[in-house]
């Protein structure tokens, strides 16, 4: 489903440069990723998290030339890529490491980040160690795209920052996902932060919850977004099956 610029600035506050940049992007080749879309992003919560998260590390401080640097967004469109190819098992996920680590040769602005994110993403479970991570490991599998942040130069606090906000959005889009595909995710063992919260309806309540807290943070740096996330999110109960 189309999004265009105005939906984006007016119903989730971000920048219409940020919006234009990547509603207008032809989708990348031979892109796993992008394979049979027309459209770079959609209302798909996998697609339309990119222009969001780049626009709060622009009210962090990242300057927009330095986001918008082609030769930055080809590298993460290629880590997008990798994410695919694990996602497909086309390769492991320490392959899918390895290949973003290669990309990142010579690139690396802070390499005590770099160390410390790729000991957390190595482990089999991605627990909580250090800055990153949260206590359910369901709502950890997208942190790889944290790696993006390792091609910009950001200071310490920037970064602090870039984590904080990182844990409050795509935990929240992740959520999303755990409702739509609750049912099936428990007949199939998958991982699933409402199973992870507990038995029956006290999971679905504070998985609702968690959301709530993810939003009010968002209050301190997107007002915008996080009222429309709010918004959504008070949808979720309409998903909760009534045979569990």
């Amino acid at each position: 489903m189309f999004i265009s610029v105005n939906q984006l600035e007016q119903e989730m506050g971000v920048d219409r440069r940020i919006g234009r940049f990547f509603v207008d992007r032809q989708v990348p080749a031979s892109n796993g990723y992008w394979k049979g879309r027309l459209l770079y992003i959609s209302f798909g919560d996998g697609y339309l998290f990119i222009p969001v998260y780049y626009d709060l590390l622009r009210r962090i401080g990242v300057a927009l030339e330095l986001l918008l640097d082609e030769r930055h967004i080809n590298f993460m469109e290629m880590l997008m890529h990798y994410s695919y190819l694990h996602e497909a098992k086309e390769i492991t996920f320490l392959g899918e490491l390895a290949f973003i680590e290669k990309m990142l040769e010579g690139r690396i602005q802070d390499l005590e980040y770099f160390d410390a994110l790729r000991l957390y993403l190595k482990q089999p479970i991605l627990n909580p160690l250090g800055r990153f991570g949260l206590p359910f490991p369901a709502l950890n599998r997208a942190d790889v795209f944290l790696m993006i942040l390792c091609d910009l130069p950001l200071s310490k606090q920037q970064l602090e920052k870039a984590i904080r906000y990182w844990y409050c959005l795509v935990p929240n889009y992740l959520i999303h996902d755990d409702f739509k595909d609750f049912q099936e995710d428990r007949e199939k063992g998958e991982e699933n932060v409402i199973i992870d919260q507990g038995v029956g309806f006290a999971g679905f309540e504070k998985t609702i919850e968690l959301y709530r807290q993810n939003c009010t943070i968002l209050q301190e740096i997107n007002p915008e977004l996080s009222s429309f996330l709010l918004q959504y999110g008070e949808k979720l109960r309409s998903r909760i099956p009534s045979n569990f």
